[in-house]
């Protein structure tokens, strides 16, 4: 068994689902793991370490140390930093010419790159030789209990979740989401932000009593909850090449918790979503209203289509995928002898 340590760069969402999340699949099929934003203190007895997007100037000098020490590295990564869209000005300036230069490097003295999709790794085989697709995932125990959206006149709450680095994809989808707010129906519809402030969703035109933002939710589980509220899922995107390397999580989380999910006709959410029967894929703006009219008027749809997608969910646990991170980290057998 394996002696493995999931160095992430910070304790964010992403180190959840390609640090926090694998280390404890590992742990299942008995290796040894552990997971921080630091390398524990005795690291020279470690098999393995995983490497979270490894780019700032002391984590690439460490990086090059464990290299020496003869650990197996694999570095990864669950975005394109190569494409930073020009919008997110901090991203941009963060990731200048140093920083993906040390990255690079990075993934080329590593043992392995891995990311969580094909159309990331496409990018990334330009700087490493061995770059493997392992997606994201979620613990069984979140696919919960079936939902029932049928019963009763309560309001429908309509959702979307993000954070700040995500948050310009949200005006796609403010006019409709402002339109819904007020759509009379017995109980009313509600619309719920989650991961943005209210003053950020005024800042976006997003207005009335019937519209909450949440703010930022630090733990995964606080954050699934927040969003297993919501009864239809907006997942707004532009189509730039930043996203088109995206893995669809918010598909994985809304087909996990069995809500219809609305999303934008982009490469990573047309791999997953095949239209009116496991969710919806918008390519126009005016199509957000349509949808959501349709489904907050219709309960039976909200059913079939949240069912069909949780039905779907089982090939994205983390039970089916830890054998992949198993593979990965291995050390092989010719050169642990």
């Amino acid at each position: 068994m394996a002696r493995v340590h999931f160095w992430a760069a910070d304790m964010a969402g992403s180190a959840h689902y390609r640090a926090v999340l694998p280390a404890m699949a590992l742990s299942w099929l008995g290796h040894t793991t552990t997971c921080g934003v630091r390398l524990p203190p005795n690291w020279a007895s470690y098999d393995t370490i995983v490497g979270c997007r490894v780019a700032q100037v002391d984590p690439s000098r460490m990086w090059l140390r464990l290299k020496d020490a003869g650990k197996r590295l694999i570095l990864d990564l669950d975005d394109d930093y190569f494409h930073i869209d020009p919008s997110n000005a901090h991203a941009a300036k963060v990731w200048d010419r140093d920083m993906l230069g040390r990255l690079a490097h990075n993934m080329g003295i590593a043992d392995l790159v891995t990311c969580c999709s094909e159309p990331l790794a496409a990018v990334l085989r330009d700087y490493a030789p061995h770059v493997e697709v392992i997606p994201n995932g979620l613990p069984a125990q979140y696919l919960g209990h079936p939902r029932d959206y049928t019963a009763g006149d309560r309001p429908v709450y309509v959702g979307w979740a993000g954070t700040s680095s995500t948050v310009a994809e949200l005006p796609e989808a403010v006019r409709a989401l402002n339109r819904i707010s007020r759509y009379p129906r017995p109980g009313g519809v509600m619309v719920r932000l989650v991961g943005i402030t209210a003053e950020q969703a005024m800042g976006l035109g997003l207005r009335g009593r019937e519209i909450g933002a949440l703010g930022w939710v630090e733990r995964i589980e606080h954050y699934l909850h927040a969003v297993s509220e919501f009864d239809i899922w907006c997942a707004p995107y532009r189509d730039t090449p930043f996203n088109r390397a995206k893995f669809p999580t918010k598909w994985l989380e809304a087909s996990v918790l069995g809500i219809p999910l609305i999303a934008s006709d982009t490469p990573a959410y047309r791999r997953v979503i095949r239209h009116g029967e496991n969710g919806f894929l918008v390519r126009y703006e005016h199509e957000w209203g349509k949808l959501l009219k349709r489904l907050v008027d219709d309960p039976e749809l909200r059913q079939r289509v949240g069912m069909t997608a949780r039905g779907e969910a089982s090939g994205s646990i983390m039970q089916a995928l830890h054998h992949r991170w198993e593979a990965a980290v291995r050390v092989p057998v010719e050169v642990a002898a």
